[in-house]
């Protein structure tokens, strides 16, 4: 249990920063101080086929694909590489929305300066 003393510096803090912390599921937050590239030497691009989804699911995807869209959370792209999209039940009963990119993690170059 904080103290008075504490609450009121973590109200501070709070106030200070609120541009730092998510307020809602589609509130992540960006950085466009800096491009990120990931570096798959000159590895062909890999395209992955959809795993097969029973209707009720695809719908649901298409429907939280739609929700990040529209919330600025990922764009259109025609990139070549498409990895897999992977639901996952929460505990909640809520649908976590994940990306497999096991395929591209294997030909990714390291980053030298990586820990």
């Amino acid at each position: 249990m904080l103290n008075e003393e504490q609450r009121t510096t973590v109200r501070k803090l709070h106030n200070e920063f609120q541009n730092l912390v998510s307020t809602c599921d589609v509130d992540v937050g960006r950085c466009n101080m800096a491009k990120h590239r990931i570096n798959a030497g000159d590895h062909p691009e890999i395209k992955q086929y959809p795993r097969p989804l029973p209707l009720a699911r695809e719908e649901e995807a298409d429907h939280l694909v739609k929700e990040m869209v529209n919330n600025g959370v990922i764009e259109e792209s025609s990139d070549p590489w498409a990895p897999p999209i992977v639901l996952v039940r929460k505990k909640d009963g809520s649908t976590r929305f994940c990306v497999d990119y096991r395929k591209l993690n294997e030909i990714t170059k390291k980053d030298s300066l990586q820990t």
